[in-house]
């Protein structure tokens, strides 16, 4: 958004050539503002790219964590964004609450083909309201449910995206056409099965704020705050 239609479509070609993005687009998580002030554009989109540069360099910036941002916003720093992506961990919200959780390789396992146990750490960063003294506070319910579906599509729609390139790289069009089928396919189950998650996430996250207004309400009524720490 904000630059000449087309400049877009330049810069990713040029991240591409220079082995700043793969072939599926995916921006390499290393680069550098300079390296995008550096790319080496069509003599035609120069001037352009000059003009534009920050809201380049920032969309750039953006892309390598781009449906991150799109979750989060600003509840992250630049750092934070780099820091989640490199070590690959999943991220779910419900209301001002974070979720983060990251799964080990197979544990216990003999033989390489064989099934085996993995762990799952899960961290939660809870914000308490302001009427309530803000703050954070740990276990903050159960939330994550965006995860469980986003896991396994965000697994085959990568699956797909490494079978495009191959099949791009070897020349097979059909292969990249039905490869292209399944990349299309799996981020569209991801775009229409967010609404629905999001709204089973908010109405957990109301639960939350009616439980903690339940307690306000009767701080010291057992009943009451057996529930809301339940």
């Amino acid at each position: 958004q904000g630059v000449p239609p087309g400049l877009a479509e330049e810069v990713l070609a040029a991240l591409v050539r220079e082995g700043l993005a793969d072939g599926a687009g995916i921006v390499d998580l290393a680069v550098t503002p300079e390296q995008v002030a550096a790319l080496g554009v069509g003599e035609d989109w120069r001037a352009a790219l000059a003009e534009h540069l920050a809201t380049v360099q920032r969309a750039v910036e953006r892309g390598r964590y781009s449906n991150l941002y799109g979750l989060l916003g600003e509840r992250m720093t630049r750092e934070e964004y780099e820091h989640t992506v490199q070590n690959r961990i999943l991220v779910d919200i419900q209301g001002e609450d974070i979720l983060l959780q990251i799964f080990t390789c197979k544990v216990l396992q003999q033989q390489r083909d064989h099934e085996a146990p993995f762990l799952e750490f899960i961290q939660r960063v809870c914000q308490r309201p302001a009427e309530a003294g803000g703050g954070t506070r740990p276990g903050c319910g159960g939330f994550g449910i965006r995860n469980f579906l986003t896991l396994f599509l965000s697994i085959e729609l990568a699956k797909a995206m490494a079978d495009r390139s191959r099949a791009r790289e070897a020349g097979d069009a059909k292969g990249e056409g039905e490869a292209q089928r399944r990349m299309d396919l799996f981020s569209r189950q991801l775009e229409e099965s967010d609404p629905l998650l999001t709204a089973i996430s908010d109405a957990m996250r109301d639960e939350g704020r009616a439980l903690d207004a339940l307690l306000r309400a009767a701080p010291h009524d057992p009943e009451a705050r057996a529930r809301a720490e339940a």
